[in-house]
């Protein structure tokens, strides 16, 4: 017997990529605050890393 479940899109394999890519934006849809959020603590990890390889090569300079 074959069932068709609409709220599961990975069980449609005919399902276009982009339609796929659509379903799984709108299940990832964060809040405002939280993607202002999420750049800040990337732009804060990117500062951070930025400062470890400089230090790194200073220390390899010697």
């Amino acid at each position: 017997m074959n069932v068709s479940l609409p709220e599961c899109p990975y069980l449609h394999p005919d399902l276009k990529f982009a339609d796929r890519v659509k379903q799984l934006s709108q299940a990832l849809t964060l809040p405002e605050d939280a993607v202002t959020f999420l750049l800040e603590i990337l732009k804060f990890l990117g500062t951070l890393a930025l400062i470890m390889v400089t230090a790194l090569i200073l220390l390899m300079a010697g």
